[in-house]
């Protein structure tokens, strides 16, 4: 499969930061509201069932559906999930793992997100309802994961025609679950994409200091709850909890997205290099002064649309490559998608 080229534009800058332009008014004001009403009042000392009541009710009062993409209910890998759909481009496909620090978030809360990569990808998008700690600690959220890719390819999915995609704690989750099937011998997805990924448990990176004022939305008095919560006594630098950790080579192509100011960004920034060190086709976008997961509110945000424009650019590469390959492999007289590796 030949490797995704970016359509880098005008604005820009692929494997940096994305070009200054003027921060648009409605990011200026999204920046003083998550600041005030929920960095300071929320996350500084996180209240599990409280954080848990606000999302959904957030989700139910602000519902965000793009135009004319259907979705339904289904379970996958034995979970609930929703599945978005537009168009007529029946192979493709994306497993999307959502945020919300492993203890809350579910496919309601990241609809505007699944809907738009659905809409501006033409794919299929399965948003699993995952186990969520601490009732579920690790690794069942990850288990979770690695049924419903499964239970895809089970259900004839081609990997190379579908794409693992994550935000925050979802990213973790992507990234981990991609190692696991590496582990595995397991057959890889086409590639890979990480909105603000938590990468590293052991909150290492310098940004989780620098940032710390920055960040407009993460405080870092609430990441220990966070690591309680999901991963009481695990080792933080397992690989399957700190996936830059890991071994990376042969990992799929990857597009990774973060904000300047998110005290995430040196997990972004070392997942980066340690794929690219790897030698896998991977791509980081750093976007000044956004907060954490800022493409979650494209619906008002400009910024938003144009990340998710830049997202399912990407998509879009990777399933146009993978159609190519399958096009060669047809003509060959060779096989069909993998299956799961015996126990």
């Amino acid at each position: 499969m030949r490797p995704f080229q970016p359509d880098t534009g005008p604005a820009i800058r692929v494997g940096g930061l994305v070009e200054a332009r003027a921060l648009s008014a409605q990011a200026r004001l999204l920046r003083v509201v998550m600041r005030y009403a929920v960095k300071t009042r929320v996350h500084a000392d996180p209240d599990i069932a409280r954080i848990r009541r606000s999302v959904e009710r957030l989700a139910a009062i602000a519902p965000d559906q793009p135009f004319g993409v259907a979705r339904r209910a289904a379970t996958v890998g034995g979970r609930p999930a929703e599945i978005h759909t537009f168009g007529r481009e029946p192979d493709r496909h994306v497993l999307y793992l959502h945020g919300g620090a492993f203890v809350c978030g579910s496919p309601r809360t990241h609809r505007g997100i699944a809907g738009r990569i659905s809409r501006g990808a033409k794919a299929e998008v399965v948003v699993l309802d995952y186990r969520l700690a601490p009732e579920h600690p690790f690794p069942a959220a990850l288990e979770d994961a690695e049924a419903a890719y499964f239970d895809l390819l089970e259900r004839g999915v081609d990997p190379s025609r579908l794409v693992i995609a994550g935000d925050s704690a979802g990213g973790n989750l992507a990234f981990a679950l991609l190692l696991k099937l590496k582990g595995q011998g397991g057959p890889m997805p086409g590639g890979a994409v990480g909105l603000s990924p938590f990468v590293d448990f052991t909150a290492s990176g310098d940004s989780f200091r620098l940032n710390a004022a920055l960040d407009p939305l993460l405080h870092v008095n609430g990441l220990p709850s966070v690591v309680q919560a999901y991963a009481p006594d695990a080792d933080r630098r397992d690989p399957l909890l700190s996936p830059i950790f890991g071994d990376l080579s042969g990992l799929p192509p990857t597009l990774i997205q973060c904000g300047s100011d998110e005290i995430l960004l040196d997990d972004a920034r070392r997942l980066h290099a340690g794929l690219s060190e790897a030698g896998v086709v991977c791509d980081l976008e750093v976007w000044p002064q956004m907060p954490h997961v800022w493409q979650a509110f494209a619906i008002f945000l400009p910024e938003g649309k144009l990340a998710l424009q830049r997202i399912n650019a990407f998509l879009r590469g990777i399933f146009e490559a993978s159609g190519d390959a399958a096009q060669a492999e047809a003509a060959a007289g060779r096989g069909a998608p993998g299956s799961r590796p015996a126990a």
